[in-house]
């Protein structure tokens, strides 16, 4: 059996002489080394190439969109902004930047049309700018409830669809309770 053995086992490779295993150790090391140099060298290209892609989008956005450039680069720089001024017979809006919920609540205190007008003022923003229907619905009720018969016509230029629908529900109401 030991014949067999030794017949089966593999037959080692012979050793490399010295100055060969030399020369494979030094290519190896050089391969390494500029494998190294190339993936920094990728990663330091990306980098750049996304800073030069956050600069042209700065000044992407930043350039004033104009069909004459020679007039984009004549334009003064632009000052504070210039307010119109109002006429003398307008008193000037106070609660033109102020939230809804505030113009509600001074609507509560005010008498008159100018509660009905504070309300309707209160729904439009809720219903715009906050999203906010069921808001806007109890500041519309509540304007027309403090309301004339003369502002239950739908204005189509005017009322937003939710306005309209309450304004037409309020109209069926009173005409069957007439009947």
């Amino acid at each position: 059996m030991s014949e067999l053995d030794d017949l089966l086992t593999p037959i080692p490779p012979p050793p490399a002489p010295p100055h060969q295993r030399v020369e494979v150790w030094r290519r190896t090391t050089g391969v390494q080394r500029r494998r190294r140099w190339l993936r920094r060298g990728r990663v330091a290209v990306v980098l750049a190439a996304c800073y030069a892609a956050g600069v042209a989008t700065v000044v992407w956005v930043q350039t004033p969109r104009s069909g004459n450039p020679a007039a984009v680069a004549s334009r003064p720089a632009p000052g504070p902004p210039k307010q119109a001024p109002a006429p003398a017979d307008v008193e000037p809006d106070p609660y033109r930047n102020d939230p809804p919920q505030l113009i509600e609540r001074w609507a509560a205190s005010a008498e008159g049309r100018r509660r009905v007008e504070l309300y309707r003022r209160a729904g439009d923003l809720y219903y715009e700018r906050f999203a906010d229907p069921a808001a806007a619905i109890r500041c519309y009720r509540r304007a027309l409830d403090g309301g004339t018969a003369a502002d239950l016509v739908v204005q189509a230029d005017k009322d937003n669809w939710l306005l309209m629908s309450l304004k037409v529900a309020r109209l069926k109401e009173r005409r069957d309770a007439s009947n």
